[in-house]
């Protein structure tokens, strides 16, 4: 099956063809870094991870550009409460956001611009907007003029949308839907200004993305991807500043990913609701919150708890136990083991990304070859099969290394309850054994019973 991704542009799923063979351009729009990201944060970041590991499974080679914000109004409340100065507060949550990014497996991207680091680029981009006419001065603050611009309203009808940038009305807009490009500035915020022809100021956030992805990317881009919130207005603005300027398509294809929800309400800053990656990570490996953030479709919302993931974890003790039985072997460019399985795996991935159908269908495989397993009918066929499923599940999924699989030393207490366990089980003395269990449970492994034996595994 070939590739079909959900085109917010057109909000239709559509086959997904690159502007050059074999190659896909892909902006990601990034964190801003005045605090650490939140887990909601994350579902967005891991749905990059996502959208790009399905792209290489299908054969494409992907240049990833992930832009980091550095440059916003909370990072200046931030910095006015006199808790860091701009370059340490900055620096800070830039770190945490690559640590905590490779600590939950997503692969590096190509480049992480700064905006800080391309400002003179954004004002020759608004120069260039006012040139041709959509973009003005008032008192030096540059606008987009919305009613300019007749294709303004790609992703939602305009007409039906309340007045945005209210705060700016005061600053001489002559629209309440035009846009700022270019902040005029103000005593608060202090250091944190460049020079330009309008007077002193700072680019505004979506003049930012509009110019690092085009600066990184070209003029033409195959996929760009955000958050659902990101859609109106930041999407809706900074394509509106690109395509006005080129008088052509600027991405072919825009994905959201939907909101990882709290009781209800968006996980968000500014609700005060949301959950810390690095304290989930002191409770939950980062394989299980990989798992989680990864079981609902990108399309849907996440429902946070602890039990979900309880649950994942869960799932993944038994992808471990499984792997324990048939091992693993990363083998690369073979079609010779791939089951009928794997086959709809990948087809599930192929259409639209369809995770909670790609794990359904992984763990269907599992419960089957387990059958065998437990009957000891387990061929060598299987197990070849079994490899190359674990091999293509892990390459997107990302909830296991082959390191951490090496068969260890079974303690010579764990090994004495269990063979206890195995005399008290023969002689039917299920209470006993059920004891034993427990406390084979409680020095950190499991025991798995098969059909003329039992086995031992090390919880993960």
């Amino acid at each position: 099956m070939s590739l079909k991704l959900y085109n917010s542009a057109t909000s239709q799923k559509e086959d997904f063809k690159s502007l050059s063979p074999n190659q896909v351009l892909m902006y990601c729009c990034g964190p801003t870094v005045y605090d650490a990201p939140h887990l909601g944060n994350f579902r967005t970041f891991v749905f990059y991870d996502l959208v790009k590991r399905v792209l290489i499974q299908n054969n494409f080679e992907v240049k990833q550009v992930v832009n980091i914000t550095d440059i916003d109004d909370k990072i200046i409340d931030k910095v006015n409460s006199g808790e860091m100065d701009y370059k340490e507060l900055t620096t800070k949550f830039n770190d945490v956001f690559l640590q905590h990014s490779k600590t939950l497996n997503i692969e590096k991207a190509d480049e992480y611009p700064k905006t800080s680091d391309h400002v003179p680029a954004m004002i020759d981009f608004i120069k260039q907007l006012i040139d041709k006419g959509y973009a003005y001065n008032a008192n030096g603050n540059i606008f987009f003029d919305t009613e300019g611009y007749s294709r303004y309203g790609k992703f939602i009808n305009i007409e039906n949308t309340e007045a945005l940038d209210d705060e700016d009305n005061a600053l001489g807009k002559k629209n309440q839907k035009d846009f700022t490009l270019w902040k005029a500035w103000k005593e608060e915020d202090g250091d944190i200004t460049w020079e330009s022809e309008w007077g002193n100021g700072r680019p505004a956030w979506h003049t930012e993305c509009a110019v690092l992805a085009t600066k990184s990317l070209g003029n033409a881009i195959d996929i760009h991807c955000g958050g659902i919130d990101l859609k109106f207005p930041h999407h809706e603005n900074e394509v509106a500043q690109v395509e006005a300027l080129l008088d052509a398509t600027f991405s072919n294809y825009w994905l959201h990913s939907e909101h990882l929800t709290l009781e209800e309400e968006k996980m968000s800053k500014s609700l005060g609701n949301t959950v810390n990656v690095s304290d989930l990570l002191g409770k939950y490996s980062p394989e299980t919150l990989r798992l989680f953030l990864l079981s609902s479709h990108y399309r849907s919302k996440i429902y946070f708890s602890d039990k979900k993931l309880d649950d994942s974890s869960k799932m993944l003790d038994k992808i471990n136990r499984f792997i324990e039985h048939v091992g693993i072997n990363t083998l690369e460019g073979s079609n010779a083991n791939i089951s009928d399985d794997y086959t709809r795996f990948l087809d599930a991935l192929n259409d639209d990304l369809n995770t909670p159908e790609a794990l359904g269908i992984f763990f269907d495989f599992i419960n089957k070859k387990n059958k065998k397993i437990h009957d000891n009918s387990l061929s060598e066929k299987d197990i070849k099969e079994s490899q190359e499923f674990i091999a293509g599940f892990n390459f997107i999924f990302c909830v296991f290394n082959q390191s951490s699989l090496k068969n260890q030393e079974i303690p010579s207490e764990v090994q004495k309850l269990a063979s206890l366990r195995e005399k008290m089980r023969n002689q039917q003395k299920w209470e006993e054994a059920d004891k034993l269990r427990g406390e084979i449970e409680k020095l950190g492994w499991l025991i798995e019973d098969l059909k003329d034996s039992q086995k031992l595994l090390k919880k993960k």
